[in-house]
């Protein structure tokens, strides 16, 4: 008999190995939930950006003298700036947004510059969700390859159920807690598979973009990456930097509106303003199309030069045009984005109720891990938690910097706390009426500092969803914390007659 290679390991070792690997498993998955429970959030990224700071009354619309006005009064207050962006109020979206180099304001219905733009916690959360809080381009490639996982995770998942359709409606919820979890890990995972793979695909292209960038700068552009991206996105030309009156935005966006009257215009960009090279650029939102938008370009007196061709040009401008509406939702209106929310939250429970199966069944082999497994109830509950608790900090004035600290050393610490009480059970229920606490706090901070913003319809929505969820999660944790001890009064009262 031919002798192994591989040295002979003892049963600690082998013991130590599997929890390292396990360990591991548990750091990639917590990962991978945390990417998709911020995606989820982000998906009301404006209506709870809108409401983090409102200091500026809802602007349904602006016309060409207003967008004029505004432009005027931007480069009055940054004359240095290169780029001049005004934001226009769309039927989701009404704000109105100005600002440059140096910064974005809210703008009132007349152009005027109101201030409060500023949205750490929302900031916060993007960041958060593209780059995992790391390094831009270093964290959106650990992003992208999570996403590469969650397909390559979606598709084998898909290939190893063979009786997938004609289980797609079966869901126990009683019974042994494995097989409970299972059945739910693998219908959800059937019905958000459409929608898993495309919002992973399209994440995965958007984060390798830069991966990509670079191996096609060398193969196709002489190694030039600017080539690369004026390819796609076009070239701005030279500068003559000779002053010159400012550029007639509104012009433009008239010329557009008689164009293009179905191009529903929502950006507006004066490139080196105050020059002789100045140009406008205008995105047109396309409601019967993917791709992120129409660009229109118009010289400084508002004459149409052309576009880019993002609607009907070389397929790979649309597809590269598309990826972003179609991974964020931003596409079909409020009730797409309600889809895509409610989608979300099913993905984040498949990937919890993956590794929930993985621990019991250790169990039931007589191999539990109730440290582990208490650490990732910590994390599946408390990752909510601190997001709503960072939510209620910003409010007090907390800037991004210190949110993305507080929110990091605070799941390291609750995976802690998980380790020490090693009970999974007690773990989520703790972390779940710290979630709800949260968001009731939040609301109540909110409330005292922007009182007279309530008087606008959007504002009191987004706080009373956050009570209402705020005292779901309270509500339920009690009450289940109650029943909890109901249940076991039984069991030990007959002890307790046998004692005396």
């Amino acid at each position: 008999m031919a002798t192994s290679i591989w040295p002979k390991s003892s049963k600690a070792r082998v013991d130590r190995s599997l929890s390292a690997h396990s360990v591991m498993g548990l750091v990639i998955s917590a990962l991978m939930f945390i990417v998709c429970l911020s995606g989820t959030v982000a998906m009301f990224e404006d209506e709870i950006g809108w409401w983090e700071n409102p200091v500026q009354a809802p602007v349904e619309a602006v016309g060409p003298q207003v967008a004029q006005a505004a432009a005027v009064n931007v480069f009055e207050a940054q004359p240095e700036t290169t780029h001049l962006y005004l934001y226009l109020p769309r039927d989701n979206w009404q704000r109105f947004v100005i600002g440059g180099d140096d910064g974005l304001q809210s703008a009132d219905a007349q152009g005027a510059m109101t201030g409060g733009y500023e949205t750490a916690w929302n900031d916060f959360l993007i960041h958060l969700h593209y780059y995992l809080s790391l390094p831009t381009s270093f964290g959106m490639i650990v992003v992208a390859i999570l996403g590469v996982m969650l397909v390559a995770m979606a598709v084998s998942g898909l290939l190893a159920h063979p009786r997938i359709f004609r289980d797609a409606f079966r869901l126990r919820t009683k019974g042994q807690a494995r097989l409970v979890q299972a059945d739910l890990h693998n219908r959800l995972s059937v019905w958000t598979a459409p929608f898993t793979i495309a919002i992973a695909l399209t994440g995965a292209m958007i984060g390798l973009f830069v991966v990509v960038a670079v191996v096609l700068a060398q193969t196709s552009f002489d190694g030039d990456p600017r080539a690369l991206s004026e390819s796609i996105f076009g070239a701005e030309g030279e500068i003559d930097e000779s002053p010159a009156p400012l550029a007639d935005v509104g012009a433009a966006l008239a010329t557009l509106e008689d164009i293009e009257p179905d191009a529903n215009p929502f950006l507006a960009i004066v490139h080196d303003p105050g020059t002789a090279s100045q140009h406008t650029t205008i995105y047109g939102e396309h409601t019967d199309r993917l791709v992120y938008g129409e660009m229109y370009e118009f010289g400084a007196d508002g004459a149409y030069e052309g576009k880019a061709g993002y609607t009907d040009g070389e397929a790979g401008k649309q597809i590269a045009m598309s990826t972003y509406r179609l991974h964020f939702g931003d596409f079909g209106g409020f009730a797409m984005k309600v889809a895509y929310f409610v989608m979300g939250v099913g993905l984040c429970i498949v990937v919890a109720a993956g590794l929930n199966i993985y621990f019991l069944k250790r169990a039931e082999a007589g191999r539990g891990m109730p440290r582990l497994e208490a650490a990732w109830a910590a994390l599946v509950w408390g990752s909510p938690a601190l997001l709503a608790a960072t939510l209620a900090i910003s409010l007090l004035g907390v800037g991004m910097v210190s949110l993305t600290a507080l929110f990091w050393l605070g799941a390291l610490a609750l995976c802690g706390l998980g380790l020490v009480l090693r009970d999974q059970v007690k773990t989520a229920r703790w972390m779940r009426l710290c979630f709800g606490v949260s968001l009731l706090a939040a609301v109540g901070v909110h409330a005292v500092r922007f009182t007279e913003s309530y008087q606008w319809l959007h504002i009191s929505v987004v706080s009373a969803c956050f009570v209402v969820l705020g005292f779901f999660l309270v509500a339920r944790t009690l009450s289940f914390g109650r029943s909890s001890q109901v249940a076991a009064e039984p069991s030990a009262a007959p002890m307790t007659s046998a004692r005396r």
